[in-house]
């Protein structure tokens, strides 16, 4: 074999002494180069001058050309909003971005940190024990338990005080002894100058101590009796019970207010007839109605009802649509559809649909169906019929064939029209103030206005000075009928209700009611 043959097919070290080499020149399969020491990637790799180039410049090191560039800002220049108006940042805090879509994702899979977030039921928190594993007892103690050593309280506040072992000398305000000779030195002798205020001397000891204090006054304050007398009908003391009228001194010993056996709801209390009992148990049976609708729409898709009114059908042998009770409730038992038939069959009743022992199936299918609407329900009254009263005090008071009331409005009159003889000027008024009365009318006169009111009929065209034949004519043209002699003998009463004789509308009317009455009673 060649040298370089020998010398390029030399082997790895990596099996030395693990085979027995039988013959220790074996050449490589394949013909052997004329290079023995060339590669294949050698022979692969091959760079244009162009790619040479590029490497050699991007190696090579370019100074910036601006060097007295500033570096980035790690927050950029805030903007100046200082006379932006509207359009500073409330604006955003106001108006915040919408968020995305997928941000709203993010946002309530943070939430669902809790399992009981999907299953969160009716009427309570999703997660009642936060921070704490499901289904954990809240009630668990952990760690080890510790000897009873007493309470606190008993070591504060013990029921056997411990000896005061203070010595006497210790304790506050005790004056030393210090063995001063008893004749020139006297212990009960005051230092400083008394003041003029308390002669006794005790006056610091008046200032921290209050007797208002310890009889309980200290916080009372001198007011007026009006509001005394106020604050004891309406503000309750503590510990006493506000009864400004003392009710239970004029009642029997023992007596209780009020009814002793309470209404069962609030429309018994706010009606005086019977309530319908049949209501109460009407609304039990649609509750439990909609409990069942809802259960089954989490157990079975819309088609479960199709198939189900199929299977009822295929007992009904004789096709009538009717099957007896104990079969439908024995194939809902097979379904595994649990509900209680004395709330169902009253519903199916009213809608006919139950006989008493037989069912109509497709009616059934139909009502325990979540994805339809429940057939129309007929009005059922609270009340009965003969204690409806739809009459209101305005239709009352309206109605045709009301008799008028003549008598005078209680109070005293706001205008100044029947002690006098013209109308007056209000205070702070002028006379064209007069014309529609805006500060003499009354409550009655905004809430019903009379005729003349709405015929802009003011009170200067009745109190005006008027002739005969005009009075004659308007009261002739409200129906009143007038003879030549009965109208004169009117006339001249008339006359007497004014100081210079003048006549308007407002005098002849009362002389005209003044006859009437008159004439009524010489008849009886």
């Amino acid at each position: 074999m060649p040298v370089d043959c020998q010398r390029s097919t030399s082997g790895g070290k990596g099996n030395i002494g693990m085979f027995i080499e039988r013959d220790p020149n074996i050449c490589a399969a394949g013909l052997p180069t004329a290079q023995p020491d060339e590669r294949l990637g050698d022979c692969l790799q091959h760079y244009l001058l162009k790619d040479e180039a590029d490497a050699l410049i991007g190696d090579a090191i370019i100074p910036p050309t601006n060097l007295n560039q500033l570096l980035p800002l790690r927050h950029p220049i805030p903007i100046d909003k200082r006379y932006a108006g509207p359009f500073c940042d409330m604006a955003q805090i106001v108006n915040p971005p919408i968020k995305t879509k997928f941000q709203t994702l993010v946002a309530d899979f943070k939430d669902t940190a809790y399992s009981s977030y999907w299953k969160m039921p009716v009427g309570r928190v999703r997660d009642p024990v936060p921070m704490l594993p499901e289904g954990f007892d809240v009630y668990t103690t952990f760690g080890k338990a510790t000897g009873f050593h007493g309470r606190l309280y008993d070591v504060v506040m013990p029921k056997k005080p411990y000896p005061d072992r203070t010595p006497s000398s210790k304790r506050a305000g005790v004056q030393l002894e210090r063995n001063y000779c008893s004749p020139p030195y006297q212990p009960d002798v005051t230092y400083g100058h008394r003041t003029l205020v308390d002669k006794r001397g005790t006056y610091a000891k008046c200032c921290i101590t209050d007797d208002k204090v310890t009889i309980g006054t200290a916080n009372r304050t001198i007011i007026n009796t009006i509001q005394t007398n106020y604050q004891d009908m309406n503000q309750p003391s503590l510990g006493k019970v506000l009864a400004p009228n003392d009710n239970i001194s004029d009642v029997p010993k023992g007596y209780t207010f009020g009814k002793l056996k309470p209404l069962d709801n609030l429309p018994e209390c706010l009606t005086t007839c019977d309530i319908n009992p049949g209501m109460e148990s009407f609304r039990k049976c649609l509750k439990h109605l909609n409990t069942l609708r809802k259960g089954l729409s989490k157990r079975f898709l819309p088609t479960f009802f199709r198939s189900f009114y199929l299977n009822l059908k295929h007992f009904d042998k004789v096709k009538t649509g009717w099957l007896p009770k104990e079969i439908v409730y024995k194939c809902c038992g097979a379904k595994f559809i649990r509900f209680d038939p004395t709330f169902i069959e009253p519903l199916l009743s009213m809608w006919k649909a139950f006989d008493g022992t037989n069912i109509e199936y497709k009616t059934f299918v139909h009502v325990i169906n979540y994805r339809e609407p429940s057939p129309e329900i007929p009005k059922i009254p609270d009340v009965p019929e003969d204690c409806l009263d739809f009459r209101t005090t305005y239709t009352e008071m309206v109605k045709p064939g009301q008799v008028i009331d003549d008598r005078l409005m209680a109070g005293l009159p706001s205008g100044r029209y029947f002690d006098l003889d013209y109308p007056i000027t209000p205070e702070r008024c002028t006379k064209a103030d007069r014309t529609c009365l805006p500060h003499e009318s009354d409550m009655k006169s905004c809430l019903c206005p009379s005729v003349l009111t709405l015929l802009h009929v003011n009170h200067r065209d009745m109190y005006e000075k008027r002739e005969p034949h005009v009075v004659r004519r308007v009261f002739e043209a409200a129906g009143e009928t007038f003879t030549d002699e009965r109208f004169h003998n009117i006339w001249e009463e008339a006359k007497k209700y004014h100081s210079q004789g003048w006549i308007c509308y407002e005098t002849f009317r009362q002389a005209l009611n003044k006859n009437n009455n008159t004439v009524e009673v010489v008849k009886e």
